[in-house]
């Protein structure tokens, strides 16, 4: 396996949406259960909602204090764009992206509690829940990100000029993160 590594610059806002709170027993979902379940929120209630919405679209290493973008996003992003130009199983069979990515921000020494306090990382916005009911939902936004991405590929399957290529192709079209169509676009540079 040859690897590459790159640095990664946002062009477009990056949004992210965790869904660790599908899980039950989570604690974010716990909590947020406290107030879903409520008919009648008030204001308050409100706030403590969005404020546990957007920390649990977070996304931290495993010392609960480095913000991360995981690696699946990117690879799903890679392998999307790979289908492009017809490269799409080659990419899914011999290229990897093994460890998560250090989102790098102004403010990335905050805790969630303050990057929420902060605002400017908080986006509410309409979302859809079952397809069919509107609801507002909190998520966090980065408008100026970066990270470094490791990659990993098998050479007798897939050129460097290519993973570079499916890589531009990628955060031009594809993007990372959540809501992806206006959000997680980016530029690369071979490091």
């Amino acid at each position: 396996m040859k690897t590459l590594r790159f640095k990664v610059v946002g062009t477009q806002p990056l949004m992210l949406n965790n869904n660790q709170t599908v899980n039950p027993f989570n604690h974010y979902a716990k909590k947020l259960k406290e107030f879903t379940s409520k008919r009648k929120k008030t204001e308050e209630d409100m706030l403590a909602l969005y404020g546990l919405q957007f920390e649990s679209s977070l996304y931290l290493a495993a010392d609960g204090k480095t913000y991360i973008i995981p690696a699946d996003h990117f690879w799903k992003s890679i392998c999307t764009a790979a289908k492009e130009v017809k490269l799409g199983k080659k990419f899914e069979q011999s290229f990897q992206i093994f460890d998560d990515c250090v989102l790098d921000f102004p403010e990335k020494n905050l805790s969630p509690s303050e990057l929420y306090e902060e605002s400017s990382h908080v986006d509410i916005r309409v979302g859809t829940i079952m397809g069919k009911s509107k609801v507002p939902v909190c998520r966090a936004i980065f408008n100026e990100w970066k990270t470094e991405v490791v990659c990993h590929f098998d050479e007798t399957q897939i050129d460097e000029k290519d993973v570079i290529k499916i890589f531009e192709i990628a955060g031009l079209r594809y993007g990372v993160g959540t809501y992806r169509k206006k959000f997680g676009k980016f530029t690369i540079k071979k490091i």
